[in-house]
């Protein structure tokens, strides 16, 4: 229980930290990383920036406080401007453009980018979404008895996010059974409307929709119910959701340092931003028990990480 509890803890850490606010040699870049929060998440990408990078880089922590954060920004530029910043988290990118709006930057880690004015200047970046036909393809190959996928969204969910879902799904003959609700107290009664209708249950990194009492409801009922559910971070399937599709960090990292290099080349004419290289399939060997799924050996190789029996 207090495993469940840290795990789920740091996930939804994670959703808050990735979602954005309400409302020095002559041939190295220096390069100031600006973190929204201080999350173990981050560290993975930033160190394989720096490697791959070859900058020399500070870090400055927001603490998930504009005003902190806009202090600690403003001071760090006191001994030095940067040639660039590497921008993790939302409300990291959305700073970094407003205390430093004509300096290269490069995001990472920031759910529903095309949102916030990232598109403008000298910007570019990683998106954190997985392509949404990779999924449902990782999630098909796995789970071949799924034919039948719950998706539960609220107003903070893009459009072009939950359109690129259906698309997916019809080219992969899955069949989607959707719920938008209002408030997070809608969550409960959403999934029980559609829970005899579906096979699996995919919850999108939506700050409504993914509450800790929310995950917990849906976590005890889709074992209840027989219903596999992909969660969108590997901390979720930690706490005990079935399956999750997400990006590589590290992989990000390496990413955001070649976008970095062809930014500064040509600030006038950014990169477009980018959709996760890598992806990491995690699943939880205890909830797949429960399920009664049974997964032959080379089926289960194709996870990168499999929690409990005969995994981690």
């Amino acid at each position: 229980m207090h495993l469940t509890r840290r795990y789920l803890t740091a996930a939804c850490v994670l959703l808050l930290a990735l979602a954005p606010p309400a409302g020095a040699g002559a041939d190295r870049a220096t390069v100031l990383i600006v973190k929204s929060h201080d999350i173990p998440q981050y560290q993975a990408p930033i160190d394989a920036f720096r490697l791959a990078a070859g900058a020399d880089t500070k870090v400055v922590e927001m603490r998930g406080s504009r005003s902190a954060g806009e202090t600690a920004v403003r001071k760090a530029l006191e001994a030095d401007r940067p040639d660039a910043i590497l921008a993790l988290g939302g409300q990291a990118a959305w700073l970094s453009r407003r205390v430093l709006p004509d300096t290269p930057l490069v995001f990472a880690m920031v759910l529903g980018w095309e949102r916030y004015g990232l598109g403008d200047g000298p910007v570019t970046g990683v998106a954190v979404e997985i392509p949404a036909r990779d999924v449902l393809t990782r999630l098909k190959l796995v789970f071949p008895h799924v034919k039948k996928v719950g998706l539960i969204t609220s107003g903070h969910t893009l459009a072009q996010r939950t359109e690129a879902i259906r698309r997916a799904a019809g080219e992969l003959a899955l069949d989607m059974v959707e719920e938008r609700v209002r408030h997070s107290d809608d969550v409960p009664g959403a999934y029980r409307r559609m829970r005899t209708d579906i096979d699996a249950l995919w919850m999108l990194p939506d700050p409504v929709v993914v509450t800790r009492d929310n995950f917990a409801y849906l976590e005890e009922r889709s074992k209840h119910d027989g219903v596999a559910f992909l969660a969108f971070s590997e901390n979720f399937v930690r706490a005990g959701a079935l399956v999750s599709v997400s990006p590589s960090y590290k992989t990000m990292g390496s990413q955001a340092a070649t976008l970095l290099a062809r930014l500064l080349e040509d600030t006038g004419r950014p990169p477009t931003v980018q959709t996760p290289l890598g992806s990491r399939l995690v699943i939880n060997a205890d909830t797949l028990e429960i399920l009664g799924l049974a997964i032959d050996s080379d089926t289960i190789k194709m996870a990168d990480t499999v929690i409990g029996p005969g995994g981690e």
